[in-house]
């Protein structure tokens, strides 16, 4: 009964083990999906940063604009 036990031990962990190895595959494709995901974001970030740049100069441009209509039409009556 000794061997069999020892033996239904060794099964035992042998299951355990594979079960770890199976979760350690989903987790290393899991993570490289979230480096992906992080990567994408981070480019969009730049884009999103570049185009909010773009339009600060344009309201930076209107307003100084607009200041230099009113000045024109207060100025030069």
């Amino acid at each position: 009964m000794d061997d069999k036990d020892n033996i239904q031990d060794i099964l035992t962990r042998l299951v355990r083990i594979e079960t770890k190895l199976d979760d350690f595959a989903n987790l290393r494709q899991k993570s490289e999906n979230a480096y992906s995901i992080s990567m994408q974001n981070s480019k969009d970030i730049g884009e999103i940063q570049t185009d909010l740049k773009h339009v600060y100069y344009a309201v930076v441009g209107l307003g100084i604009a607009i200041i230099g209509f009113f000045a024109k039409v207060t100025l030069f009556k």
